[in-house]
């Protein structure tokens, strides 16, 4: 019987891995493909941004409703409904007529994607015990980087055999195959609580009591979460907007076919999956979300002050300095937005801080996909790499000034 629960386990853990590989299928496509775009419909690269700009505005607002509607409706139908609409918003994005009606599109897609991730954490927390829960979290991260290796891979391809168009009508397919799955692969999942130890009953008693009553806000000022949500802006910056404009920067300074500079961006999810296990590493030996984020930031910050003077001249070492400073975000986003949660379930706000913290991501990914393009657009890469320094030095200064804090409030858990 053991046996079993164990082979349960990880088959529910594969088939969330699944459902958010397919998520990231149907929602980074646009970004792997933008290079080609901007080339196919003669666009400017700050008209371009502008579609990736409206998806993440309507994916992070829908980050709140979505974990407020989770708490109402299956969230087992919530996903599927989600990618359903996702995959049909893909397989519409070839029949626009222009890019405004396409950034009208992707917004859509958006809010669908938004559907997501909420209700996702809460079938994981019903259905997984803390120990597995976290490994869920990294089993899901790193479907979330594998898909973004496919989609690049994926979209190289596409563009060289046909053209952008066979990115969307590809991933669209898969996203609705996936639904499928889905839907009927996790009937016996739907609103299952795990069974607590003695240990996790004991933790989880004080929020049976007032405790329960304590306001967003705050929880919000004893934990220092205002310096952790405009950090989580900034790590959205860099994550999403390197990664969205990376094939763009490479095709421009060194005159590469855009098929070739699509490829280009396959090394970055490689490097977060990497950033992974550093992140687990630095927790089990600093014991604090905070400062972890601090040493990341920085290692960030020291890799785009080397590519300021060097990103025109060596095509292989800006690659790499930008996947690792993209990579330190991933890391950081995996310790604030999947970690940091846990310490606000004794108030029963987990899911509420949840869904902020990750909208939150999200404006910071809004700023950037069209930020960066603008700024390169008008004042050069150079200025534009500036900028990405300044972001992670601050990032990395915020967070030095909540360690105490924050040590003091998970201590309190």
């Amino acid at each position: 019987m053991k046996k079993a629960k164990l082979n349960q386990t990880s088959y529910f853990i594969a088939i969330c891995t699944i459902v958010y590989f397919a998520s990231y299928m149907t929602r980074k496509n646009y970004g792997a493909a933008m290079t080609e775009i901007i080339q196919a419909l003669n666009v400017t690269k700050d008209e371009a941004g502008l579609v990736n700009t409206g998806l993440f505005l309507t994916y992070g607002a829908g980050q709140i409703f979505s974990g407020i509607l989770g708490d109402h409706i299956a969230p087992r139908k919530l996903i599927f409904a989600g990618l359903v609409l996702s995959g049909v918003c893909n397989l519409l994005m070839p029949a626009m007529p222009n890019i405004l009606m396409m950034t009208v599109l992707w917004a859509i897609n958006g809010f669908m994607q938004s559907l997501f991730w909420p209700p996702l954490v809460r079938m994981m927390a019903e259905n997984l015990d803390k120990e597995n829960y976290n490994r869920a979290c990294i089993s899901v991260s790193m479907g979330s980087s594998g898909a973004t290796i496919a989609i690049y891979l994926l979209s190289s391809l596409c563009v060289f055999l046909s053209g952008w168009e066979l990115v969307f009508i590809v991933c669209g397919a898969f996203g609705l195959l996936v639904s499928g799955v889905w839907l009927f692969g996790t009937k016996d999942f739907d609103r299952k609580p795990a069974a607590k130890t003695a240990k996790e009953k004991k933790e989880a008693a004080p929020a049976e009591d007032n405790i329960r009553h304590i306001s967003v806000g705050k929880l919000i000022a004893i934990s220092g979460m205002t310096f952790i949500l405009i950090a989580i802006v900034l790590q959205g910056m860099l994550r999403d907007g390197l990664d969205s404009w990376m094939p763009t920067l490479i095709c421009e300074t060194f005159d590469l076919s855009s098929s070739v500079s699509i490829l280009t961006g396959v090394i970055m999810p490689i490097f977060a999956i990497i950033s992974f296990r550093v992140a687990a590493f630095l927790f089990w030996k600093i014991n604090n979300e905070m400062t972890c984020s601090v040493v990341l930031f920085a290692i960030g910050t020291i890799c785009s002050t080397l590519l300021l003077p060097i990103y025109s001249r060596n095509v292989f070492i800006s690659i790499l300095l930008i996947a690792v400073t993209t990579a330190c975000m991933h890391g950081i986003n995996l310790i604030l937005i999947t970690w940091v949660p846990r310490y606000y379930a004794r108030y029963g706000k987990v899911s509420t801080i949840s869904g902020i913290m990750n909208a939150f991501t999200y404006i910071g990914s809004a700023i950037s996909t069209y930020g960066f393009g603008a700024l390169s657009e008008r004042y050069g890469w150079y200025f534009t790499i500036g900028t990405w320094i300044a972001i992670a030095g601050v990032g990395t200064i915020l967070l030095v000034f909540n360690i105490r804090r924050w040590r003091k409030f998970a201590e309190a858990d």
